[in-house]
């Protein structure tokens, strides 16, 4: 696969997704009838989430030309023909989600533990006390751009034993991106009890809630493993 289809695949992946997590959005804004679906029962204006729009669509702006000018540079750790071998595929993606998840586990908790880093950086994320699915991405920009180093970390550790497999890539794209969205959505989790230890919109709510604890996002094993973990009867 050449370069430049391997770009315009991945953005159309992160395009897609947060489109998606836009209509989510607006439907947990507009659509009173889900609202018994929702974990918390407060009402979310309208008016704030436009408020919070434009800082949304320029991190997205960013995420597509940072990873965009990444990948271009990375290419050759990519195996540039797509192959469909399913055991790679699996190993390769479930690495790249794993050293993502420890890492951004490590990099959350120093952003609440570091007075500066949360009160300048994280406490902009943490306005949405009530989150719906686009607001994963209302950060200060340099809190996105540090997360992001997580991947590309795993895919330098892939390349040294063989090249990344494009579509694991994309797994991890497409994955990672949904549940973020799925998180941040304020709607209750029903896939959490069929994936084990898997980060459900409870686990990541009660910490917007609290702003402490519960620091891990795709695999909530992490704040089992290092005892932050708090649930509902410690509110």
């Amino acid at each position: 696969m050449e370069k430049l289809t391997f770009i315009l695949y991945t953005i159309f992946i992160v395009v897609c997704c947060n489109l998606f997590g836009f209509i989510l959005s607006l439907a947990s804004i507009y659509l009173p009838s889900l609202s018994r679906y929702r974990i918390q029962k407060r009402k979310i204006k309208a008016s704030v989430f436009y408020s919070r729009l434009p800082l949304i669509l320029f991190n997205i702006f960013l995420l597509i030309i940072i990873s965009s000018s990444g990948l271009y540079f990375l290419y050759d750790l990519f195996d540039p023909i797509v192959r469909l071998d399913i055991l790679i595929i699996f190993l390769q993606f479930f690495f790249i989600l794993i050293i993502d998840d420890i890492y951004f586990y490590f990099l959350h908790y120093w952003m609440h533990k570091n007075k500066y880093i949360l009160d300048k950086i994280h406490r902009i994320h943490h306005r949405a006390t009530t989150p719906i699915a686009l607001e994963y991405i209302y950060v200060h920009p340099l809190e996105w751009i540090m997360g992001y180093l997580g991947p590309f970390l795993a895919i330098f550790i892939i390349s040294i034993v063989s090249p990344v497999n494009i579509l694991a890539f994309w797994l991890y794209q497409f994955i990672r991106n949904v549940h973020e969205l799925d998180v941040h959505s304020g709607f209750k989790s029903y896939l959490s009890k069929y994936i084990p230890f898997w980060g459900e919109s409870e686990h990541h709510d009660l910490h917007h809630a609290k702003l402490n604890g519960n620091y891990a996002t795709t695999f909530k094993l992490w704040d089992r493993l290092f005892k932050t973990e708090i649930s509902n009867e410690k509110r």
